[in-house]
């Protein structure tokens, strides 16, 4: 029986998967659309739903939210690391990081 369940929880978790996967690719196509007739307020909404799926998928295949936050700030530091402060990049990504920063508990 317990293996019935776990077959049925396994198959379930792949449909939410991939159901995840699908509306990040839609979200991803709304902000390139928002982006293209520069509508801030969708392009807004595009992002969010891309950080919030990203989350929740992360979640559905073993990552907690920390360890996401976690890995990004550690992505941030190398691209930090990598770059100077001369980069188009390097301040973006240290804003970023102070904020991930300041988002610790």
């Amino acid at each position: 029986m317990w293996k019935k369940n776990r077959e049925v929880l396994f198959a379930s978790n792949l449909k939410m998967t991939e159901s995840l996967k699908a509306e990040l690719v839609e979200a991803v196509g709304t902000l390139f659309k928002a982006l293209l007739k520069a509508d801030s307020a969708n392009t807004g909404d595009a992002l969010a739903s891309i950080i919030m799926i990203s989350y929740i998928l992360g979640r559905k295949l073993g990552l907690d939210f920390n360890t996401i936050d976690l890995l990004a700030r550690k992505k941030l530091q190398t691209g930090m690391i990598d770059s100077d402060e001369k980069d188009q990049w390097y301040e973006d990504m240290n804003h970023l990081m102070l904020y991930l920063g300041s988002r610790k508990r």
